[in-house]
């Protein structure tokens, strides 16, 4: 009860204050003149639009006051050049634009100080301030019409100084042309812009632009200009949302999307102004909504807002009908991602209860289920809202499970969207090369088949055979022993026991192969604390696993690549696998646990941990549904197989024969090399610098109108890919290309070649229906 009022009080004292920020607008006393053009043709403006502001005389203001938490931008309209203390003034007109305000200044920047001081301001905006004062007689005009009332006149001297205009997205709304150079005049760019002398004025003194429309580039900006994700949640969250909250959080950093956190009560303090990074707000807590001005604004200047909370605690709460319904299945649209495991889309098998159905009308897209034989209850839904987007996610799904299908779920509601792709997978066998015992294991065409010959007669040609078919790379992980000994000394008599030394030959050929030869341990002992009391027997006997491969293959091997046993390791183990075989980069667990240990994730600031997300060979509807997780979130997944899969009762429940899985096996592989033409097979020691570079590289993305542009960092390794969904069509790439293009999806792959690619989309309003 405590909780609830102090998050009632919390609310109520937010939304009193929620978008009441302001724009300030700068003049000096001294000369009246600012003053009287703010109230002739600016604030008459600003409150036909109801927006906020502050007239201020600047030499009597503590310049401390320009604060981010006060205002959403700044306007300056001064004559003369000099005010006190005028490198203050500079430094904290800088940092206000740094923390996302902007600023605009009318005839002159107002001030006199190092050119230093000023060009640390003017960077901010996108100009750069070169002195040159002159006059000028003979010169062109070259101006945007679309921001004029009347056209300018070359009847006057005009007086100019030199600025260069520095940033693609900046707009030169005016610019004076001689023969020997150009003087930007009006410039209007993302963080702010001038009007410089009175370029923006008549020889009688009257305004010549369109300053409504310069404002409302401001004020009424289409949000998302970051392709940022705000997640609103609470620090009373309970450990169901906080599971949810860190689903969305790693779903978001393997995409390369950037979000941000904030509680409850700091976003209804958010204005207008402080959404416009955001593409997407997803609310995952129970906390009362309460639908604001602001979150109306941002949808309808093209956000998209999706509640993930108790259904009741949504604008659908009077669509909703009690009920007890028992659910055995979720499914996701074959909309969202190009291949499923049904007809319909993916269908992940879950049993849970449900004590609501919803009806919706058709102006909705339903883009999941949740079914039973008998019931079939809306999930995940959206609808446009005038140039945005409102949509639903019920908070149960959001599952490690299928946070792939869940990133889709929201690409999908936006016109257009984007998701980095690491574009790698990952073909592992575990336990191969292995020890062979001799033993009849299964019967074949009514011949008993010993493990050795199953292993090395029939197995592995298969398997090399389907390496060649579908062109793949296998990395091999070999346990040398099933001992389960963790004291010295540590030998390998069972490497030996096969009739025919298999396991050394197969060691020998892999070696000389394209494959990959990794480690799976000395033995089948899992480097855990409570298998390995003494931490130095697991080094020892690492190193005589490395020397003892070394020896069979006939020279010194490098191993980087290691499985952990049972897919068990923790941080013990970890730590002196490294100290043991410093050489490891990569190290495979299972993708499906709660470990810290199961997430793709750098240790020790190189050693890499590459968990494992689909196995096996059946049924075809797992294989589907994990490998799709895992490759919808950010283009990728680790394939394991067992050569003991067909006599291993978990593994082969079903008791198919060694074809059977094989030929599932080829109908999985036929279907991701028809759906994923593009998709890159590499080792685990190949995929690691790419893994690397994906896990560690900041992607920066810029929204403007009918643009996208991407920028890595010039280290970055290259080709680098990613993934739109867009609902518009695609006119032009600079810096990179379409390598494929799934229509049903709305969906591009994209090559990028250069650290900045520019994404130019046809204009008009998107194919949404």
């Amino acid at each position: 009860m405590k909780k609830t009022i102090i998050l009632i009080l919390l609310l109520v004292l937010s939304l009193s204050l929620f978008g009441q920020k302001n724009l300030l607008l700068l003049y000096k006393k001294s000369e009246q003149y600012g003053e009287f053009m703010f109230k002739y043709h600016i604030i008459p403006i600003l409150e036909k639009y109801n927006i906020k502001y502050e007239l201020k005389n600047v030499e009597e203001m503590n310049y401390y006051r320009i604060d981010n938490k006060k205002y959403f931008g700044v306007i300056s309209w001064y004559y003369s050049p000099e005010i006190k203390d005028s490198h203050l003034y500079l430094r904290q007109l800088a940092n206000f634009i740094e923390n996302g305000g902007f600023f605009f200044f009318f005839n002159n920047l107002g001030v006199t100080s190092d050119i230093r001081e000023i060009n640390n301001l003017l960077d901010k905006i996108g100009i750069h301030y070169m002195y040159g004062y002159k006059e000028l007689e003979n010169y062109q005009i070259n101006y945007n019409k679309d921001f004029f009332l009347t056209e300018p006149s070359t009847q006057i001297k005009r007086p100019v100084e030199k600025y260069r205009v520095f940033e693609s997205e900046d707009k030169i709304l005016m610019q004076f042309e001689t023969s020997n150079d150009d003087y930007p005049m009006i410039i209007l760019t993302k963080n702010g812009g001038a009007a410089i002398f009175n370029s923006f004025t008549d020889v009688k003194g009257n305004i010549i632009i369109n300053i409504e429309k310069i404002l409302l580039n401001f004020i009424n900006q289409k949000v998302g200009n970051k392709g940022k994700v705000l997640i609103i949640k609470t620090k009373y969250d309970n450990e169901q949302f906080l599971s949810y909250q860190n689903n969305l959080y790693k779903m978001f950093d393997y995409a390369k999307i950037n979000y941000d956190v904030l509680n409850v009560e700091d976003f209804y303090n958010f204005s207008y102004f402080d959404l416009i990074p955001y593409k997407t707000i997803i609310w995952n807590t129970d906390a009362k909504y309460v639908k604001t001005k602001t979150i109306e604004r941002y949808i309808n200047n093209g956000g998209s807002f999706i509640l993930s909370t108790d259904i009741y605690n949504t604008p659908w709460s009077t669509n909703i009908k009690e009920d007890n319904i028992n659910i055995s299945k979720i499914l996701f649209s074959k909309k969202l991602f190009p291949v499923g495991n049904d007809e319909k889309g993916t269908i992940i098998n879950r049993d849970f209860n449900i004590s609501f159905n919803i009806s919706l009308d058709n102006k909705y897209q339903i883009l999941v289920y949740l079914e039973n034989e008998n019931a079939k209850v809306p999930a995940i839904w959206y609808k446009k809202v005038n140039k945005g987007y409102i949509g639903y996610i019920y908070p149960d799904i959001i599952l490690k499970s299928v946070r792939g299908l869940i990133l889709q779920s929201v690409l999908e509601m936006q016109d257009i969207s984007i998701a980095g792709l690491l574009n790698s997978f990952i073909f592992y066998i575990d336990d191969f090369p292995l020890p062979s015992y001799n033993i009849e294991r299964l019967e074949i065409n009514g011949k008993k088949v010993t493990d050795d010959e199953y292993y090395y007669d029939i197995w592995w040609p298969s398997i090399k055979k389907f390496a060649k078919k579908y062109n793949i790379k296998y990395t091999f992980v070999t346990p040398l022993s099933y001992n389960g000994s963790s004291i010295p000394p540590f030998e390998f008599t069972e490497f030996f026991i096969s009739k025919n030394n298999n396991p050394y030959k197969a060691m020998r050929e892999i070696d000389k192969s394209d494959f990959e030869l990794g480690l799976h341990g000395y033995n089948h002992n899992s480097l855990t604390k409570d298998k390995w009391a003494n931490a130095e027997n697991i080094k020892l006997s690492l190193r005589a696993a490395k020397e003892f491969i070394s020896k069979i293959i006939g020279h010194d091997i490098i191993i980087s690549s290691y499985v952990a046993p049972n897919n068990l390791i923790d941080e013990f183990g970890v730590k002196n696998l490294l100290e043991g075989i410093p050489t490891i980069r990569t190290i495979g667990t299972i993708y499906q646990s709660e470990s810290n240990l199961s997430e793709y994730v750098i240790r020790n600031n190189y050693t890499l941990i590459i968990p494992r997300s689909t196995y096996g060979y059946y049924p075809l509807t797992r294989l589907y549904s994990t490998t799709i997780n895992t490759l919808a979130n950010f283009g990728t997944f680790q394939h394991f197989i067992h050569p003991d899969d067909a006599f291993a009762k978990d593994r082969n429940p079903e008791n198919l024969t060694w074809d059977e899985m094989y030929n599932n096996l080829e109908t999985f592989y036929n279907t991701i090399k028809s759906k994923f033409p593009w998709l890159r097979n590499q080792t685990a020691s190949e995929a690691y610098p790419y893994f690397f570079d994906y896990l560690t590289q900041k992607v920066k993305y810029n929204y403007d109108e009918n643009n996208l542009t991407v920028i890595v960092p010039n280290s970055s390794l290259f080709p680098k890919y990613f993934m739109v969904k867009s609902k518009k069509n695609i006119r032009k790439i600079t810096g990179g290309k379409i390598i494929h293009y799934y229509r049903e999806n709305n969906l591009f792959i994209l090559e990028m070649d250069r650290n900045i690619m520019n994404i130019e989309f046809m204009s008009g309003e998107s194919n949404e229906k």
